[in-house]
């Protein structure tokens, strides 16, 4: 699968696998102990393992390199919401008549202002 492997170090032979990180990790070199110069950004890790663990179900590690990082994804990156694909479908209907120059289908008041607020308040509530 191309995530797999054998770590070798002298006569001992560790498996491995290639794991993605949760974010990209900048990483620095300095040549004077005052200046950092960035040298890569890091996303994926070599995870080596003792022969009697078993390999990890994921392709992705969840945990990220430090403490901090701990469930890094569900905690710190913004969930998708969900949402109804009709009411989506409607509303870019909606916008498309209205960038044409059409009107909003099946909207009951006539007060042009209020149509197009209430519509932008439908689609916000989307996002």
């Amino acid at each position: 699968d191309g995530r797999t492997g054998t770590f070798v170090i002298g006569n001992d032979r560790f498996p491995a696998s290639v794991l993605d990180l949760p974010c990209v990790v900048e990483s620095y070199k300095t040549y004077d102990d005052s200046a950092l110069v960035k040298t890569a950004d890091v996303g994926q890790m070599i995870l080596v393992r003792d022969s009697g663990e078993a390999s990890p179900d994921v392709v992705e590690y969840r945990h990220g390199l430090t403490p901090p990082m701990r469930d890094a994804r569900k905690r710190r990156f913004r969930r998708e919401p969900d949402l109804n694909p009709e009411l989506v479908q409607r509303v870019e209907k909606d916008l498309v008549n209205i960038m044409s120059g059409g009107t909003v289908e099946n909207l009951d008041i006539l007060d042009t202002n209020f149509s197009i607020v209430s519509l932008v308040i439908i689609f916000g509530n989307c996002w």
